[in-house]
């Protein structure tokens, strides 16, 4: 399945389609042309790009295309990835204690967890830090390890024939291991640094059939037994929610409340000459409001006889339909060949019988 979020173009050179007359084209010699151009994206959020897990993949993709003369075939350039990441603001600075109970085989405890953390959301380039406090609850139990792992998660499902296709990944961005004190390695109180990276940091973010959250997963490894020692390495995982804008910066732009989801949008981005700071002001209404006003303006009098068709032959250019962004679904039954990154999808795991897109 394909799904395009939106398609706009824009024609640099030559003349503009029209509906009631052929294009002219012109001939041009051998060499180098350049023909400028800018891009606005409208205040909407839409997914980050993203290209895990193998299947799930959102591109925002650039290309060039020449018309050939007389509607023959043109050509057209190859396809050119841009990151795109939305814009999300964090929250203002709260605290907040995350507690659990280190387990073995989900029967016996052997350590209580509690951490303290500054901060409920982290923004790339910020500093995190956070206070680790565990206890053993075994006297012959000892922490001897620590690693901990800042990880991203993608994942992506979509409704199929059988059920639920789900898949995920899980990325390492950042793992260090935690020096212990080895005086008394029955309890730990460790405060947690590191700066949050840019690269690979995207916000979190939940779109219809993606979704991308970020942990701080602790790997712990714990000593136990008197004469016969054993050791267990075990797990917890932080949450940890990510942003790109602090909170200071909520106030500070122009129009940044005004900021919309991808789903409750239909604008799209806009094409403009470069030479201007602002693309013009779009023309036209949104749909919701154009088929009222044309029943209205097209009515027929009724004092007429006969009564005419339409009132009026045409709409003015003002009571025109506005250029809306259209999602369009594509479904197929195996991986388009020539896909762009085209990689062995491997297969999903399906929930068979669980029919359900929300997350």
């Amino acid at each position: 399945m394909i799904t395009t979020f939106f398609e706009t173009e824009w024609k640099l050179h030559g003349q503009e389609e029209s509906p009631y007359s052929q294009c002219a084209w012109e001939e041009m010699d051998a060499g180098h042309y350049e023909f400028p151009f800018a891009l606005k994206f409208p205040n909407v959020n839409y997914p980050p790009s993203m290209e895990e897990p193998a299947g799930f993949g959102i591109r925002y993709i650039w290309n060039a295309q020449a018309d050939g003369p007389a509607l023959q075939s043109g050509i057209k350039s190859k396809d050119y990835a841009t990151p795109y990441r939305p814009i999300i603001v964090s929250i203002e600075d709260k605290e907040w204690v995350f507690k659990t109970t280190v387990m073995k085989d989900k029967k016996q405890a052997l350590a209580e967890v509690q951490a303290k953390l500054y901060k409920q959301t982290y923004c790339p380039d910020e500093s995190f830090e956070m206070q680790l406090n565990m206890t053993t609850l075994q006297s012959d139990a000892k922490i001897t390890n620590l690693i901990y792992k800042f990880r991203k998660h993608h994942e992506g499902k979509m409704l199929v024939q059988q059920g639920t296709a789900f898949r995920d990944s899980i990325r390492t961005v950042i793992q260090e291991p935690v020096n212990l004190d080895k005086s008394d390695l029955t309890q730990l109180s460790e405060t947690i640094r590191f700066d949050v990276p840019t690269r690979l940091v995207s916000p979190s973010f939940t779109s219809r059939h993606t979704r991308v959250y970020y942990d701080l997963c602790f790997q712990v490894t714990i000593e136990h037994g008197h004469l016969f020692k054993t050791n267990l390495v075990t797990e917890f995982a932080i949450p940890l929610c990510i942003a790109n804008l602090p909170y200071s910066q909520l106030l500070r732009i122009p129009d940044l409340t005004s900021i919309q989801y991808y789903q409750h949008s239909t604008e799209c981005p806009l094409f403009f000459d470069p030479t201007l700071d602002e693309p013009p002001a779009p023309q036209g209404l949104p749909s919701e409001l154009i088929g009222p006003l044309t029943a209205a303006l097209m009515s027929p009098n009724q004092t007429e006889e006969p009564p005419s068709y339409f009132s009026l032959p045409e709409l003015p250019p003002q009571f025109e339909l506005r250029r809306e962004r259209k999602e369009k679904t594509v479904f197929m039954t195996r991986q388009a060949r020539g896909a762009y990154n085209g990689v062995d999808l491997g297969e999903a795991t399906i929930i068979p019988g669980l029919f359900d897109e929300d997350w």
